[in-house]
């Protein structure tokens, strides 16, 4: 077979050299296709996890009691618990359950949330589930959002995220909404929310501070009080087993649910001992609403609108098309927005990586200045780096995987890898016409097939090498390997023909 191949590429060989040109435009219309590719290629930073476990997530509205957020979660447990793929579901209410996966954060303990997490039969089944689970039942309880959710490597909170900032809260707030109602628009977007909880009800007690201070009170001394009388005044702890109980003093439940609970419970002054109802030195008592939670980012007040995606689509193509729409919606120059979620998590991974790359394609430059003290060498031998581009790209395109990190990782290690052929070919086309005084042309075509076999077997040996990631199908080593194999066969066979045809083209004035 070899021979067969050698016998091909030598007589293809002479071909290229009689057509220098079309030959060097070949490449050059290769590199260029390539990055047109993976420009267009899906792009998805971190793969969904093949895993047979997914979770779900239960939101009531705020305010919502423990017992409806049972309700909710029980019911859903045994509609999961009656499907046969369903090995067991482990139910959290209230609370979250621990770190199980690396990105995926426990959520802070809520009466409105709860948490299933279900173990499937095998890793098809799980995803078998999401996908007829998610589209008939998110929806099926009128006080309750189900989020299905599929483990991935993204360690955000949603997919899409906007950012709004800004020290008035109700422009912000304003701005927010219309965010909103534009993701609510987009028939790829199901389920758009905001990280500002809805105001939460308390009371305002108002303080005679004449009367207060004649008897030794201040409102501090009164705020405590009320505190201790409702929530509760810590006083011990008693162990049930390895568990800590909390002992509170505080008042009967039934004590502690009107206006005149409130205006009736005593407080006692420090100083004078004096004890007296709130009611004696409280001008009123009124209802008072509060911001449930307000967010800061860099100091900044900050809202952030969050979209989760239908399954199947990727977050950065609807992005796109919302951001068309954000930008047409007026705002101040105190306010300022911005996106989180996936993007900017791409932003923080491939910045670093691309500087990590450069960095290395300037070293291995300078290493080649070293060897070859000529500059045009070295260019001619970096010429193999791009010529890599395309391969990469089919690669991609014929296994069907989304461009992400590893796909970037594997580009990185390509260029690596194939710069290693460009040194064998100048390298032995300037043995022979420097030691063996070889004519230009002629030694360029004797390196081209004196190397030829060489610089084959170990590009494909390598190719071959990564071949089990791509048959395991892993959605995260997969388009490495697809990168990394299809990548160093395609430059393999560009290299071939034009290393050689460009070292005569570029010297032949030189040693002519």
């Amino acid at each position: 077979m070899l021979d067969s191949v050698q016998a091909v590429y030598d007589r293809t060989l002479e071909w290229a050299f009689r057509l220098p040109k079309i030959t060097i435009l070949i490449g050059v219309v290769s590199i260029a296709l390539g990055v047109a590719i993976l420009a267009l290629v899906p792009r998805q930073l971190f793969p969904k996890v093949d895993r047979n476990q997914f979770a779900v997530e239960i939101y009531l509205p705020e305010g919502s009691t423990l017992e409806q957020t049972a309700f909710v979660s029980d019911s859903l447990e045994q509609m999961l618990m009656k499907d046969k793929r369903v090995v067991n579901v482990a139910a959290f209410v209230g609370t979250s359950s621990p770190r199980f996966h690396t990105t995926y954060a426990p959520n802070f303990p809520s009466k409105n949330y709860a948490q299933l997490v279900v173990n499937t039969q095998t890793a098809d089944d799980a995803l078998a589930i999401l996908n007829e689970y998610e589209s008939n039942y998110r929806n099926l309880f009128p006080n309750a959002y189900v989020r299905m959710k599929q483990l991935d490597l993204l360690s955000t909170t949603a997919p899409i995220e906007v950012r709004i900032s800004g020290d008035n809260l109700d422009s912000i707030k304003t701005l927010a909404q219309q965010v909103k109602t534009i993701m609510e628009k987009n028939e790829n977007i199901i389920w758009a929310r905001t990280d500002y909880l809805n105001q939460r009800q308390g009371v305002s007690v108002q303080i005679n501070d004449e009367i207060a201070n004649r008897l030794g009170l201040t409102k501090g001394v009164v705020a405590t009080s009320l505190a201790a009388g409702l929530s509760g005044l810590p006083i011990g702890t008693i162990w049930e087993g390895d568990y800590p109980v909390s002992i509170k003093l505080m008042n009967e439940p039934n004590q502690k649910n009107s206006f005149d609970d409130i205006a009736n419970q005593n407080v006692t002054s420090p100083l004078t001992g004096a004890t007296v109802p709130v009611r004696q030195i409280a001008t009123s008592i009124t209802n008072d609403w509060s911001e449930g939670q307000i967010i800061r980012r860099n100091g900044t007040r900050t809202i952030t609108v969050r979209a989760d995606v239908k399954r199947g689509v990727l977050p950065y193509k609807v992005l796109s098309d919302l951001k068309t729409e954000i930008k047409k919606i007026s705002k101040s120059e105190q306010t300022t927005l911005s996106y989180g979620g996936e993007e900017e998590s791409e932003v923080e991974n491939y910045i670093p990586l691309a500087k990590a790359l450069f960095a290395g394609v300037l070293l291995i430059f300078f290493i080649l200045l070293f060897q070859f003290k000529n500059p045009k060498l070295v260019f001619l031998v970096m010429m193999t780096m791009p010529l890599s581009f395309l391969g990469a790209a089919l690669g991609l395109v014929i296994t069907g995987y989304p461009f992400g990190l590893t796909s970037f990782l594997g580009i990185m290690s390509l260029m690596g890898i194939v710069v290693r052929n460009g040194i064998i070919l100048i390298d032995y086309a300037e043995e022979l016409r420097t030691k063996h005084g070889m004519k230009l042309a002629n030694a360029a075509i004797a390196a081209g097939k004196r190397r030829m076999r060489p610089i084959f077997l170990t590009s494909f040996a390598a190719a071959v090498g990564v071949v089990p990631m791509i048959v395991s199908g892993s959605t995260l080593w997969g388009p490495l390997g697809a990168v990394v194999c299809f990548g160093l066969l395609v430059s393999m066979i560009l290299t071939l023909y034009m290393i050689p045809v460009m070292y005569n083209q570029l010297f032949k004035k030189n040693y002519a």
